[in-house]
């Protein structure tokens, strides 16, 4: 659902700036609105008539400052997507780990977070790797439909997730090339020489 705000593009940054930090600094559940309005020199009536809440204006500040590259690449082949889609995840995975652990721990008891987290996060990831293989369908590098296409947005995130857990390492980007090469390829039906 749109939502009318009379804030322009750089009064929001500023207010998601705020936000991301107040968060890295607190966590989730320590930060509240008022916090979050005194530190972006907001009032809390503005914040609540722009994102209705704590979920949504958190989820999209983060969505925000570490946008999902996938959104907008387009390499002319479906590993240079894949590859260019996932290689900022390595520059800011060591960065990132800490706060999205955290806002996913918090989901497991907040629904309207993890709602938050469905919509502006989750959503547009999927519908941006479904245009990435669409592509690649149309192009002829792929089948339309590989068995594993319905996986693919849940493997590429992956890596970023689950390695630092397993292994204590977050993923660079030699990691996530040979993982593009040796699992999401080959499940799209790709055989790599």
């Amino acid at each position: 659902m749109e939502r009318r705000s009379r804030l322009g593009p750089d009064r929001e940054a500023e207010i998601f700036t705020a936000v991301v930090h107040l968060v890295k600094e607190h966590g989730y559940e320590k930060v509240t609105m008022q916090q979050i309005a005194a530190e972006s020199h907001s009032s809390t009536a503005t914040l609540y008539r722009r994102w209705e809440g704590k979920p949504r204006l958190i989820i999209e500040a983060i969505r925000h400052l570490k946008p999902h590259p996938m959104d907008v690449v387009d390499t002319g082949t479906l590993r240079g997507d894949l590859l260019a889609g996932v290689s900022p995840m390595a520059e800011t995975a060591a960065d990132d780990h800490d706060l999205i652990a955290s806002i996913h721990n918090a989901a497991r008891d907040d629904e309207a977070l993890a709602q938050a987290i469905r919509e502006v996060m989750a959503e547009p990831v999927q519908r941006a790797v479904e245009t990435v293989i669409d592509r690649a369908v149309r192009r002829g590098e792929i089948a339309p439909d590989p068995p594993g296409r319905r996986f693919i947005h849940e493997l590429l995130l992956a890596p970023v997730a689950v390695r630092p857990m397993i292994s204590g390492q977050h993923p660079d980007e030699e990691y996530l090339t040979a993982y593009i090469d040796a699992v999401i390829l080959p499940a799209l039906g790709v055989r790599r020489p």
